[in-house]
């Protein structure tokens, strides 16, 4: 939980220190455009990992390798190892990290529309 407020305040920071290198001023308008860059990129590169992980390309990849392979490398190639036994990194800690920043920035536009 305290690394979860931890990192809620690191994007909060970089969306703020974003703003000002952008922008150049403080704005709700440029608050809600620049977080929602940053907790975008935080949800997709989430919902990749997660894509790789949950083993969807293993049987692509695999297909992809028989097929392009040289008539001696068919022993190497399938003894290679799939992308989600390679993918080591954990989706949760990016969804964590990018939705508090995501619902912020509902918010402020809900405040900016009303």
């Amino acid at each position: 939980m305290k690394t979860n407020i931890i990192v809620f305040f690191i994007t909060q920071i970089v969306i703020l220190v974003s703003i000002w290198l952008f922008y150049g001023s403080w704005s709700l308008l440029n608050y809600i455009n620049v977080s929602f860059f940053v907790s975008f990129l935080l949800l997709f590169i989430g919902a990749v990992v997660y894509i790789i992980r949950t083993g969807f390309f293993d049987f692509f990849m695999q297909s992809t390798r028989k097929v392009l392979a040289r008539k001696g490398q068919k022993e190497a190639i399938e003894s290679m190892r799939t992308p989600s036994e390679v993918m080591s990194a954990n989706p949760a800690w990016f969804f964590l990290a990018g939705l508090p920043s995501f619902l912020l920035m509902l918010l402020a536009l809900i405040f900016y529309y009303i």
